[in-house]
């Protein structure tokens, strides 16, 4: 998979910018601030529809605009497509996504038509943070590959937010639930049965990977990393089990005005040679294990749709030594990748690779390619920002 194009308008700090990148290894450079990261969000955007930093689309839009849009032209095994996205201002307009300049009406026909990986700063809170964290990042993952799961989890999401408005409407007025919460008890089981089997298979991959390849990426024969499912479910096809589970909860929820059981309450166990991560690791090895995540995610993506998918690699050179970045570049140099840096001490591994500097002036972003080498990029580095 391929993107070929890039287009944004009024996308973050970038007023106006049209960009055809590398097929293999893309490195951007530019100091902090400059619009590097918010690149790799517009991707982010076109492959999922969402931001992977922020909740919220309005903070997107280019400072004192009332819209703005990104889209990618991306090439893949089943041809060419033209995704765009189109944000505004108010939750009444919000956005709009078209395909081949056709606005599609739901979320998930987008999904695989770009598929991409994604590994940032924030990812350590795959490792440090509570499970919504690693929830997200499964349903994110999953949804690329099995437009069936993305949207069970929509309707799955849709039926428990009734059934909390039922609880908490039974709570102000106490008294018993209407009848009718029975109705979306029975959605949500028949969803939740789609949403555990899939987990349960991406996981089952990802965990014989996983393991590999924390090995490779910090060269410890004697630290294992091991990824574990855990469900509330027990057995996949069967919605009667999340049924009696959700009657037996009511009376609790409906004093919490929330739903206690369901896929929404699922985990991924990570350990380091049998221990909690979050509670033993290092620094340095949670961000070894993040990365594990990500590239476990490209290699399943990869498996399942016969094709790679796109690799954005947000300020992740820093946190390796430069055995490790060249080990990394050499192994994705098959994939087409976007790299970010802002520290010119990652330059000696990315000589043989394409290189752009960002700048930024006035709060506007733009994107120069550099045919001069590491040096000129040195130079842009340590120029004075007037931004």
């Amino acid at each position: 998979m391929i993107i070929e194009k890039i287009e944004l308008n009024y996308f973050r700090n970038y007023e106006h910018l049209s960009f055809e990148p590398h097929e293999g290894i893309n490195l951007f450079f530019g100091k902090n601030g400059s619009g590097k990261t918010n690149l790799l969000e517009a991707i982010h955007y076109c492959a999922l529809g969402k931001s992977h930093r922020v909740s919220q689309d309005a903070p997107v839009i280019f400072a004192g605009e009332k819209s703005g849009s990104c889209s990618v032209s991306v090439r893949g095994k089943w041809g060419k497509s033209e995704i765009g996205v189109r944000l505004q201002q108010g939750e009444a307009r919000g956005k709009s996504v078209s395909i081949d300049r056709k606005k599609v009406t739901k979320l998930s026909e987008m999904m695989g038509v770009l598929r991409c990986v994604i590994f940032s700063p924030e990812d350590l809170n795959l490792i440090k943070e509570g499970p919504s964290d690693r929830r997200r990042f499964l349903d994110m993952m999953i949804s690329q590959i099995s437009r069936s799961y993305f949207v069970a989890l929509q309707q799955y999401r849709l039926a428990m937010e009734q059934r909390n408005a039922i609880l908490r409407n039974s709570r102000a007025l106490q008294q018993a639930p209407d009848p009718m919460i029975e109705d979306f008890e029975a959605s949500m089981a028949d969803q939740a049965g789609v949403i555990y089997r899939e987990r349960k298979r991406i996981i089952s991959m990802m965990a014989e990977r996983c393991g590999d390849i924390y090995q490779e990426i910090c060269g410890k024969k004697d630290e294992t990393f091991r990824v574990q499912y855990h469900s509330f479910l027990k057995k996949e096809e069967n919605p009667a089990e999340l049924m009696r589970m959700l009657r037996e909860s009511r009376l609790d929820d409906q004093r919490q005005g929330l739903t206690s059981v369901g896929p929404h309450r699922d985990d991924l166990m990570l350990s380091l040679n049998t221990k909690s991560m979050k509670m033993f690791a290092s620094q340095g090895q949670m961000r070894t294990a993040a990365l594990a995540l990500k590239l476990s995610q490209l290699h399943i993506l990869t498996e399942i749709s016969g094709e790679s998918p796109v690799l954005l690699l947000d300020d992740v050179m820093s946190e390796l030594d430069l055995q490790r970045r060249m080990n990394l570049l050499r192994d994705i140099g098959s994939i087409q990748t976007f790299i970010t840096f802002s520290d010119e001490g990652d330059l000696d591994a990315s000589q043989q690779y394409r290189t752009y500097a960002v700048h930024s002036a006035e709060g506007k972003a733009d994107i120069e390619e550099i045919k001069s080498g590491p040096e000129m990029v040195r130079a842009m580095l340590t120029e004075p920002d007037f931004s």
